[in-house]
């Protein structure tokens, strides 16, 4: 989701319009073509190794001053700028389009409040750093041994359809269930009938695990 159109952290408004999904003079607009998608997608990877590496100096910078401890708090703006909120045909599932589980992305991308938009250091290399993150879902599930349950929603405005698949498929054994939930979004949002669907596949896999209390 990060907005690959920052191209300098310190300068977060001035953004590169062949980059900005929300600038209307870009000339790509959806349906996005294939190279237009690599493209962003590479430029993606090169902001989060930007702010990576700058992340990695001031740690070492630290170190070598004798402050091992030093920690800093760093705001990353552009967080919400995934070209299948604005694009239906990206992943195609039951989602609202121009639309996420936050609001509309392009006041989202801009808000005060979002994934990773306050941070740390060493959070944003744990948590966001593209080739050393720990919060790895799909390798994490290949070492689950124990009984799995994936509940999806088809209209989810915060998940694209690849994530609860590669999940899935990524758990090594056959004891795995897998649930969609037709029409619901990301957080059920009035929808208490979906949300109770949910549940219901929740608590009968629980029960025929026998991780029930009742």
């Amino acid at each position: 989701w990060l907005d690959p159109s920052i191209t300098d952290e310190a300068r977060p408004f001035e953004r590169d319009p062949k980059l900005n999904l929300y600038d209307p003079a870009n000339p790509a607009q959806p349906p996005y073509d294939s190279a237009f998608l690599a493209a962003y997608r590479a430029a993606q990877v090169a902001r989060n190794r930007r702010i990576t590496d700058w992340a990695r100096g001031e740690l070492d910078a630290a170190r070598r001053r004798g402050q091992p401890w030093f920690e800093h708090c760093f705001v990353v703006q552009g967080t919400m700028a995934d070209p299948a909120w604005l694009d239906p045909a990206i992943e195609p599932s039951d989602r609202k389009p121009r639309w996420c589980y936050m609001g509309e992305p392009h006041m989202v991308n801009d808000a005060p409040a979002g994934l990773a938009r306050f941070t740390t250091l060493r959070s944003w290399l744990s948590q966001y750093a593209y080739d050393l993150s720990n919060a790895d879902g799909v390798r994490s599930a290949r070492s689950v041994s124990v009984p799995v349950c994936i509940i999806e929603n088809s209209a989810d405005d915060g998940c694209l359809p690849h994530h609860g698949r590669e999940l899935f498929e990524a758990v090594a054994h056959a004891d795995r269930e897998r649930h969609v939930i037709s029409g619901a979004t990301h957080y059920y949002f009035d929808q208490p009938d979906k949300l109770g669907e949910a549940l219901d596949a929740a608590c009968g896999w629980l029960a025929r695990k026998g991780f029930s209390s009742d």
